[in-house]
């Protein structure tokens, strides 16, 4: 099985930037999903890159995640919310979102962790940092997770690319918007 494309973009860039580094991506073949942290982007800086990126992700057959509360998602046209959080937050997101939008999870610490989150609902499950050097311990927690349950997981390696990684069996493969493409 072929793992498909999960990006993860960049927030260092301005709103332009990103979408030319995207158009990039998109030309060299099919993205499924792109998360949009939002780092250290203020409320109204977020939303004004989401409301430019969105509209173009979703042109190009790419479902958008976002970062923050769930109403958010509604707001900028979002497909869905991905939750660094506690179990409360998860709660909170599959209330709120499901079943019309995509609720998926990370900040997964252990197999008891990934476990009890993933009972709750949710869509995927993401294993590994947003951005970083991925350990070999998320590397195994998320084979584990591709061998052993049916969510669908997302194994984020941060310093792959896409001729080097290895997906672990994961359903999708986590990967930094290309930095070649990205005008800095």
């Amino acid at each position: 099985m072929s793992a498909e494309t999960f990006l993860i973009a960049r927030t260092d860039l301005a709103a332009d930037q990103l979408a030319e580094a995207l158009k990039g991506a998109f030309a060299q073949g099919e993205v499924a999903a792109l998360l949009l942290p939002r780092g250290s982007l203020g409320e109204n800086a977020y939303k004004a890159l989401a409301k430019t990126i969105v509209p173009l992700a979703q042109a190009n057959g790419t479902a958008v995640l976002v970062e923050g509360e769930p109403g958010l998602v509604r707001l900028l046209g979002a497909d869905g919310l991905h939750v660094q959080g506690g179990v409360k937050a998860v709660k909170e997101a599959i209330a709120a979102l499901k079943p019309d939008l995509i609720v998926g999870i990370g900040d997964i610490g252990s197999r008891d962790d990934a476990m009890h989150k993933g009972e709750l609902d949710i869509d995927y499950i993401l294993f590994g940092p947003l951005s970083g050097s991925i350990s070999a311990e998320a590397r195994a927690l998320a084979r584990w997770w591709a061998e052993t349950m049916e969510i669908p997981s997302v194994l984020s390696d941060p310093q792959a690319g896409p001729s080097s990684y290895e997906s672990e069996g994961c359903e999708f493969i986590g990967l930094p918007l290309p930095i070649a493409e990205a005008a800095q």
